[in-house]
């Protein structure tokens, strides 16, 4: 880590990443909370979540082929100009004026389009500009940058939402993009995969979307295996719906406990981003993703067993390692087994399986929430987690032979 983070060019990529994802945090816990404080109801927040989850779903595949098409740098510094422009116009708004529900649903969608770009271009970027070698390090620092961020944002967001208002949060989230936008543009960067990017240009994106879908149905075992290695972020994806619920009616808590659950979850994250590599090298990566998902679904059963305040932020520090866990051993497995010219395009249908997947969850729970209460929500997600483990440990084993083999031939062309 102490190699890779003396590279200049990735600290400007961290810390550009840092500065954003700190006011992104603070913009999603303030939309969520307010939603759900002003109208006392989960409805509003459900169906702004589930309209998102549509919008993305057919948007992502498309962002993944002009991941592969184009500079994945410039889709970087194209999704902090849009932040910054639309969080600036409505963060001077909230000067003059109160926001309307449909500015609120505007700011919710476009912080969600920016992740739909950003992980898929963050992602391809590495693989492209850096070592293999050097995959592991990176993701486990960028995992960390980006807990950082949210540790940052739970500590701030409930003390700047009560002192100053929604529109300061908004304001400084806009500010930070420029900030990125900024740090991220002296970045030095060649696209490298010009020519296969020319290849394509005659190539419609539902042809090039057919070339990434080929390539997941022709390797055995890792349609499943993606799926099942989602799980644990459609579970966090999806606690966003239950979680102010849950600690605004069922905890009948304020907004400092639901700030506290965001850090803690950010602490989990940064400690198995420091800390997943000496999990792995012990157990092996196939025992530690499986055994991190497992221990994600007990935690929640034992969270809604325990309902207090206490025992959310302390499951959700779990959480925070169940699900960084997972997600690092995953990225750096694609990173070595998928091609660098399908990465955008890959990490796309992923995500727009995971947002398929989150639509019907947050359709489910928000029609039946306000009747049932969040509990059930999260033991529904407990349960299939569980299934999740099941996939991986049937499937991971094939792409673990398959990065062997990669290894391997690389070895041997040294």
């Amino acid at each position: 880590m102490k190699e890779v983070f003396a590279h200049p060019e990735f600290r400007k990529l961290f810390f550009s990443n840092l500065f954003s994802g700190f006011g992104q945090g603070m913009t999603m816990i303030g939309i969520a909370w307010y939603l759900v404080e002003t109208t006392g109801s989960a409805q509003l927040l459900g169906s702004t979540m589930f309209t998102s989850a549509v919008l993305m779903f057919f948007i992502g595949p498309y962002i993944g082929t002009l991941i592969d098409r184009f500079s994945r740098k410039k889709m970087l510094l194209i999704e902090n100009v849009i932040g910054f422009t639309v969080l600036g116009a409505l963060g001077v708004w909230g000067f003059f004026g109160a926001y309307a529900e449909w500015m609120l649903i505007a700011i919710y969608l476009v912080t969600t389009f920016m992740y739909q770009i950003h992980y898929p271009a963050q992602s391809a970027l590495v693989q492209e500009g850096f070592e293999p070698r050097h995959y592991n390090s990176i993701n486990s620092l960028l995992e960390i940058e980006g807990q950082t961020a949210s540790v940052l944002a739970g500590g701030f967001a409930g003390l700047l939402l009560n002192s100053y208002g929604l529109h300061i949060v908004i304001l400084f989230n806009a500010l930070t993009y420029l900030f990125a936008f900024g740090l991220l543009s002296t970045m030095k960067y060649t696209f490298t995969l010009e020519g296969e990017a020319k290849a394509n240009r005659g190539v419609t994106w539902l042809g090039q979307l057919g070339q990434s879908w080929r390539y997941i149905r022709e390797r055995r075992g890792f349609l499943i295996f993606g799926i099942s290695a989602l799980m644990p972020f459609i579970a966090i994806m999806a606690s966003n719906l239950l979680k102010p619920v849950y600690v605004s009616q069922t905890l009948k808590a304020d907004v400092s406990i639901f700030s506290f659950g965001e850090m803690a979850y950010a602490i989990g994250a940064v400690a198995a981003g420091v800390l997943v590599s000496v999990v792995v090298a012990k157990f092996g990566q196939l025992s530690s993703m499986v055994g991190s998902t497992l221990l994600f679904a007990v935690v929640i059963v034992a969270m809604v067993a325990l309902p207090y305040g206490w025992a959310l932020v302390a499951s959700y520090m779990v959480y925070g390692w169940c699900n960084a866990s997972v997600r690092l051993i995953r990225q750096s497995l694609y990173m070595t087994v998928v091609p660098k010219h399908l990465m955008g395009r890959v990490m796309s249908f992923f995500n727009s399986v995971g947002m398929m997947m989150r639509l019907v969850l947050i359709g489910w729970f928000t029609a039946m929430i306000d009747y049932t209460g969040a509990s059930i929500g999260y033991l529904i997600l407990a349960g299939l987690l569980l299934l999740a483990a099941v996939g991986v440990a049937a499937t991971m084993r094939f792409l673990l032979a398959e990065a062997a083999a990669q290894v391997a031939v690389a070895t041997e062309e040294r």
